[in-house]
């Protein structure tokens, strides 16, 4: 590492994005709704970042998060309500309340992100000229940015086949991130593909059905 970006402000807030997205992820393991409010504030980080590094895509997706975070938290306590309904307290603090997947919604979703996708690819390769690192990068950085936010959606209705997604996306991200120079975001992406692993395991294992 260069001893020079110690002095660089992006640097600093870099480290902090990365603490504040490993926190998160460790909440999203545990499916705990401590896990929006960190994720909120790691994209509001996120953003800067990701604009001084010419990922436009991903500083955009960064928008949505910060909806995302909000929506997610009211869909959380919905479906914690819910499961208080039908199981009362729970017991040991282990359970994941879990939503069985909607097919038909999943579907919708998923043929909405690949729309989305194709439709901003050209969007941030015009934006992303003179900015981007490495020639295909506009293509990984949208889809990245846009299976994110799919991943984010089915987070949000608590489907455990959400962990499916973002393990592809970060696998996919950690060699952009390494490519675009992005080293400490790199590295905080072999913990997430890792912690996503636990998460599918987790999930999986404690999970408590509401439907």
């Amino acid at each position: 590492m260069d001893i020079n970006r110690l002095n660089d402000v992006y640097f600093w807030v870099e480290m902090v994005g990365m603490v504040f997205g490993f926190i998160y992820v460790y909440y999203q393991v545990k499916k705990t709704r401590k896990m929006w409010y960190f994720w909120f504030i790691s994209s509001l980080l996120n953003i800067v970042v990701y604009h001084h590094s010419g990922f436009y895509s991903m500083m955009s997706i960064q928008f949505y998060y910060i909806v995302a975070a909000v929506y997610g938290i009211a869909q959380w306590n919905k479906t914690v309500g819910e499961a208080k309904d039908k199981y009362g307290e729970r017991k040991s603090g282990k359970e994941v309340i879990v939503r069985r997947f909607e097919w038909k919604k999943g579907a919708i979703s998923s043929l909405i992100a690949v729309a989305v996708y194709f439709a901003l690819v050209p969007v941030f390769s015009h934006f992303s000229q003179g900015a981007a690192v490495f020639e295909s990068q506009p293509y990984w950085d949208t889809l990245v940015a846009v299976f994110s936010m799919l991943a984010t959606y089915w987070l949000s209705q608590s489907y455990l086949e959400q962990w499916l997604i973002w393990i592809v996306v970060n696998a996919i991200s950690i060699v952009i991130y390494f490519m675009g120079g992005i080293y400490f975001y790199g590295i905080l992406y072999v913990a997430y593909l890792v912690m996503a692993v636990i998460g599918l395991v987790n999930w999986h294992r404690n999970a408590y059905y509401v439907d």
